[in-house]
């Protein structure tokens, strides 16, 4: 089975939620005896084809069909919210010979993906990475910004291959990360097949801490607040500095690409306005891979996600798998597998005195937390999860 995994970017370099699951659905597949290609735009990369642990990988030239299209703007939709046309990605995928398409993007490649599969008969499997029910209008305002004052030629290519349908309500399957998500597609696309398909993790031992501390200036008394995803207005980081400046003891340290450079900066305005910018580390980005984001956990006296919407939260799985204490806000997916109290400590979205309450209960519950997480985390791995893709491609194949 010749499976076509068709995304928006895939790139190592800024490691994201999205290529964390792709690729370890195809190592999956790979070990199955499958055969999967991850088909991308060379957004944040370069163009061309590299194959690593037997796994194709194929970026194409790309484009926004937007005019004018400066460079900012281009690189702000590469991070998020783009909704590119690859000509080259889709002729390829047209004469590839795939028995399945699993589409992991949105906008023009998902619609100009299902076209094709329509054409040639092809089943099609469609993520829901980005939480689509989901995504807040202001947040949607945030990422369609560079599109504003421009003309889009786009949608006259658009309107002459009769691309006017939700890809949603195209594709054979959809694929929704949390119950929640589930719910809102079903009630939306009456009689739609809609699995719930949670995102899954791989456990790693944590290696020793070492000199993470000295490499980076952390005090060695100092309680580490570790947050380890994107930096990015969904994430919310902003909100962790009221809680260092009510706590003197703490330190807190932010891992993960920028994807919003003026929220990057509001981080580092409110720290100084608010006198803590010597208890703030920041990492822009680590291999997904590297050991010091392991040092990172083990240095952490607790890991706080506090995201404004989260479709999954694969960083709170992994947070559990280290055995650091977590606290996450009461969102999302996040609350298909974190109960308050028992695995997690949850507090009200984008509410500063709830999440101080919240982290004030740590020293109590910290044993309980760290146990029953673990257990939970073990409830999600990667093998199981990509079984049951495997049996809903072949569901679609009979």
């Amino acid at each position: 089975m010749k499976i076509a995994h068709i995304v928006r970017r895939f790139t190592f370099q800024e490691w994201g939620g999205t290529e964390s699951v792709v690729w370890h659905i195809a190592r999956q597949q790979k070990a199955q005896g499958l055969t999967p290609e991850i088909l991308c735009t060379a957004a944040l990369d370069k163009t061309g084809t590299e194959v690593i642990e037997g796994i194709t990988i194929r970026r194409f030239p790309y484009f926004y069909p937007y005019f004018p299209m400066p460079e900012k703007d281009k690189a702000a939709l590469d991070k998020k919210g783009g909704s590119p046309l690859a000509p080259e990605l889709l002729r390829y995928l047209k004469n590839g010979n795939f028995d399945i398409f699993h589409i992991h993007a949105g906008g023009r490649l998902a619609n100009y993906s299902m076209r094709l599969a329509r054409r040639f008969a092809i089943p099609t499997v469609m993520s829901l990475h980005g939480g689509a029910c989901a995504v807040p209008a202001e947040e949607m305002a945030l990422m369609l910004k560079p599109l504003q004052h421009k003309f889009s030629y786009g949608g006259i290519i658009d309107r002459f291959f009769k691309m006017r349908q939700a890809p949603e309500k195209q594709a054979d399957v959809l694929l929704a990360l949390s119950r929640e998500e589930q719910q809102k597609l079903q009630t939306r696309l009456p009689g739609k097949r809609v699995e719930l398909f949670p995102n899954g993790i791989l456990h790693r031992e944590l290696p020793q801490a070492g000199e993470f501390r000295k490499k980076y200036n952390i005090p060695e008394e100092k309680k580490v607040i570790l947050c380890i995803s994107r930096i990015d207005y969904q994430k919310n980081q902003k909100i962790l500095l009221e809680l260092v400046k009510q706590q003197s003891d703490t330190h807190l340290l932010l891992i993960g690409p920028v994807t919003a450079a003026w929220y990057y900066d509001e981080i580092l305005a409110a720290a100084e306005m608010l006198g803590v910018k010597e208890r703030l580390t920041v990492i822009p980005g680590l291999q997904p891979d590297s050991q010091e984001l392991l040092q990172a956990l083990k240095t952490a006296y607790c890991f706080i996600l506090p995201s404004r919407h989260e479709p999954f939260g694969i960083a709170a799985l992994e947070a559990l798998d280290a055995q650091v204490p977590l606290i996450a806000s009461a969102v999302g997916g996040l609350k298909d597998f974190l109960v308050d109290g028992k695995n997690a400590l949850l507090f009200e979205d984008n509410n500063a005195a709830s999440l101080l309450e919240a982290y004030d209960k740590i020293e109590l519950l910290r044993d309980d937390l760290i146990a029953n997480g673990t257990m939970t985390a073990q409830e999600y791995n990667w093998q199981s999860i990509a079984a049951r893709l495997t049996e809903i491609y072949r569901e679609l194949l009979k």
